[in-house]
């Protein structure tokens, strides 16, 4: 009888050990690097210059982009968006990425489909196609010793953060050892709402080649003061991307991971909530989470800027207007903050 039992908990504390702990724990365990990896990390150098060559190192290096768990407004191709808005300010109104025109800064695109409210959500282009399907855009330009290659990720919509617009409230009577004796008090008196959703968001990743060798990548998140501080360059060590303690790590040999905020889409190396702003009401926060995988090299247009106007399918990149619709309910201009719940559409990749 005993050793039957024995035989049962021995069985059960195999079959346990077996079974995954978690989804994020199988995709740590499918993002560690291999052993033989090393072969293809030792190859981190361009061949040429030739357009053929950058597009396979454009393919090697493209980053795997985790978008957030449960993300609601996902990429898309541009020509995905395009069919859903007309352009205004211009000619024609129904375009494509091959006749959009060059336009000027006085020309938008604006949805088909109305928004009821600066803050809806109506048009159901914002939620954007499967990954699987989506494109990245990678335009690489040579200067002198260097070859920059930057991956452009188009979502039809980016939105806002949610933040107090009265006062708010964190305080505690007194702490010991970290705790607060009667109850820390956070609040926002005055109310919460929503601003900077935009129609239309273009991201990026800039992956660089110094004298023919690999030498970094560089992560945007949001506007200058935020990449500055929490983005920017990580240096290639020959192993991973690196930035004092801070790394991009890789998967499936040579993609470096990227975590996309949710809804905003800005670019980290590292999941969490991270605090990338405070303001006198709030603090702007963006959350990265282990959700659907992007794998951007297995859809990706790669083009040369030479400086000379795009052409066929890449002639949506001289578009000078912006990709979305016009701003709306910008009160707090009033009171001297320059927000809006509904933000103007961005500009493209090279305005």
């Amino acid at each position: 009888m005993l050793s039957t039992i024995y035989a049962i908990l021995v069985t059960l504390c195999l079959l346990l050990a077996c079974r995954p702990t978690s989804v994020r724990a199988q995709r740590l365990k499918r993002r560690s690097l291999d052993p033989s990896c090393s072969l293809q990390l030792a190859d981190d150098t361009l061949p040429s210059r030739n357009h053929d060559d950058v597009v396979a190192a454009a393919a090697k290096w493209a980053p795997m982009v985790n978008l957030a768990d449960g993300e609601e407004w996902r990429p898309s191709s541009v020509d995905f968006f395009l069919n859903e808005v007309n352009l205004r300010g211009g000619t024609p109104t129904d375009v494509t990425s091959a006749t959009l025109p060059v336009c000027n800064d006085d020309c938008y695109l604006e949805t088909k489909v109305g928004l009821s409210c600066a803050s809806c959500r109506d048009p159901p282009v914002f939620r954007g196609q499967d990954p699987a399907v989506a494109p990245v855009y990678a335009i690489y330009e040579e200067t002198n010793n260097t070859v920059s290659i930057t991956y452009w990720f188009f979502y039809p919509y980016n939105r806002g953060k949610r933040v107090c617009i009265g006062y708010y409230v964190d305080v505690c009577c007194g702490e010991v050892w970290g705790r607060c004796l009667c109850g820390r008090i956070s609040t926002c008196i005055g109310g919460y709402s929503t601003f900077g959703h935009h129609v239309g968001d273009w991201e990026r990743v800039v992956i660089t080649f110094k004298d023919d060798k690999l030498y970094s990548i560089y992560l945007y998140i949001h506007g200058s003061e935020a990449t500055a501080q929490f983005g920017g360059e990580f240096i290639w060590d020959g192993q991973s991307f690196k930035q004092g303690s801070r790394t991009v790590s890789l998967t499936e040999c040579s993609h470096p991971v990227i975590y996309s905020a949710k809804g905003s889409h800005g670019s980290w190396p590292e999941p969490g909530e991270h605090v990338y702003k405070d303001i006198i009401m709030d603090k702007l926060v963006d959350s990265c989470s282990d959700g659907q995988d992007w794998q951007t090299w297995n859809n990706l247009k790669v083009v040369k800027n030479t400086g000379a106007p795009f052409t066929g399918e890449f002639s949506f990149l001289n578009f000078k207007g912006r990709w979305g619709n016009r701003e709306s309910e910008c009160t707090l201009r009033t009171i001297g903050i320059d927000q809006c719940i509904l933000s103007n559409g961005p500009t493209g990749p090279l305005n």
